[in-house]
């Protein structure tokens, strides 16, 4: 394998970045870096998700997909600011010892904030 590098990210194709810029900050978040169809958002904890746009081209999606997990001290909280800024957030129903809700940002990809213990 070649030599890793010391930062990594995540990436997810959005079709209209403009409206995902908006989506995020309704979430919280500020844009870290722009360049032309490409936007970063530093999460907490220091992990990277980069949105980029291809035009007219679109990247071909997996029937099933990638979640970008988000922990939470208090999901119940951080699911009612959601919900209060027009972000619906659905339960998923844990068989660990997690507490789990996703939500979509704009283009569909999903996000998901998880607790640990009570």
């Amino acid at each position: 394998m070649a030599k890793m590098i010391a930062d990594s990210w995540v990436a997810a194709e959005s079709g209209n970045i403009p409206r995902a810029v908006r989506f995020y900050k309704k979430v919280g978040l500020k844009p870290s870096r722009r360049m032309g169809h490409y936007v970063e958002f530093t999460l907490p904890g220091g992990t990277v998700l980069g949105l980029f746009s291809m035009g007219k081209k679109r990247v071909t999606r997996p029937k099933a997909g990638w979640g970008i997990m988000i922990r939470v001290r208090n999901i119940r909280k951080s699911t009612a600011d959601l919900k209060r800024k027009g972000i619906r957030c659905h339960p998923i129903k844990s068989p660990g010892g997690g507490t789990l809700a996703w939500f979509a940002d704009p283009d569909g990809n999903r996000l998901v904030l998880l607790q640990f213990g009570k």
